[in-house]
């Protein structure tokens, strides 16, 4: 177990390359009409093309640092919890181009080129395809896989340590969350489920492949009222939103409160971050090992034209509107 940890804690540690593609392209943010966007949504639909291709290959090439988190810890725990291996399988799918995440984008990408009607206006089209383009730059695809490596660390029962977040325990209790179990992050998310109305009530539904969910809490279905008043933290939920949800699941069911996800937000001390005994092995053992491997890692950087950004300059960057 010490050496999946470190195994773990070596790619956390040196994965640190996060692709710079630039800007999204798009104007800015500027105001436009109905017919400006018509001329230019043919431009934001080659741009999402093109990104989302981009990501893909990045995916292949083991450039997205926390689909490598993910691929390792669904090996972990398939060691661990046998009768889980379906469900770590799927999960597991996400540190590649077949995972459910990616194929939203692409669905949501198909609907853009395909079926204009699906969209109310010409500037909400246009909008989804800038969105698109956002969603798929290698940087911001990777905070939103935080989700995943975190169901798969709450899966393991703490033995793998939590990304981009609060440990389980300080994280619902910042939060005043109740612990709905492993792959709560992810009610809300349409890459994994959808709300279901039943008999006047919103009733979050897992996809097939997922509904291994639902055993984990005794079969015990969430309505929307009960999640929004007590969940905890996800990105999909807390940031995400707006670039994977698709035209019509941004604003459906849409929690009323936001959640945190980082020590920071609460204006307290860093000194309880990270509090779990995984997490404390793991700022240990990255100390260590960090000196050691750096060097044969960043060789492979320099070859696909990426940068090497170290742990301070990636933590300032977790969530800069990205």
């Amino acid at each position: 177990m010490i050496n999946c940890l470190k195994q773990i804690l070596l790619i956390c540690t040196l994965c640190l390359l996060l692709i710079n593609c630039g800007g999204s392209g798009g104007d800015g943010g500027a105001p436009i009409n109905s017919k400006q966007a018509e001329t230019k949504i043919p431009q934001r639909i080659e741009a999402a093309e093109t990104s989302l291709k981009k990501l893909e290959n990045a995916l292949n090439s083991g450039l997205v640092r926390n689909a490598l988190m993910i691929k390792e810890y669904a090996r972990i725990l398939a060691t661990q919890k046998p009768a889980l291996a379906s469900l770590t399988e799927n999960l597991g799918q996400d540190a590649t181009a077949k995972g459910a995440t990616f194929s939203n984008l692409s669905n949501r990408l198909e609907t853009l080129k395909s079926n204009p009607k699906f969209f109310e206006t010409p500037i909400a089209r246009y909008q989804e395809a800038n969105a698109l383009v956002e969603a798929s730059q290698p940087q911001t695809y990777n905070l939103a896989l935080t989700d995943i490596v975190n169901v798969l660390a709450d899966m393991s029962d703490g033995s793998l340590p939590r990304m981009e977040a609060l440990a389980k325990q300080d994280s619902l209790t910042n939060n005043r969350a109740e612990d709905m179990g492993a792959g709560s992050q992810l009610i809300g998310n349409p890459a994994y489920g959808q709300w279901n109305n039943h008999g006047g009530t919103s009733v979050w539904e897992w996809y097939g492949m997922y509904a291994m969910f639902r055993d984990l809490v005794g079969g015990r279905s969430y309505g929307y009222n009960y999640w929004d008043r007590n969940r905890d933290y996800s990105y999909y939920n807390d940031v995400g939103r707006n670039r994977y949800g698709n035209a019509r699941t941004k604003t459906t069911n849409a929690p009323k409160t936001k959640r945190y996800g980082n020590k920071r937000d609460y204006g307290t001390s860093q000194k309880s971050y990270g509090s779990s005994s995984a997490e404390r092995r793991a700022s240990t053992y990255s100390k260590s090992s960090s000196s050691s491997r750096s060097s044969s890692f960043s060789k492979k950087s320099s070859n696909v034209g990426g940068s090497f950004r170290n742990k301070s300059t990636y933590s300032r960057s977790r969530f800069g509107g990205k």
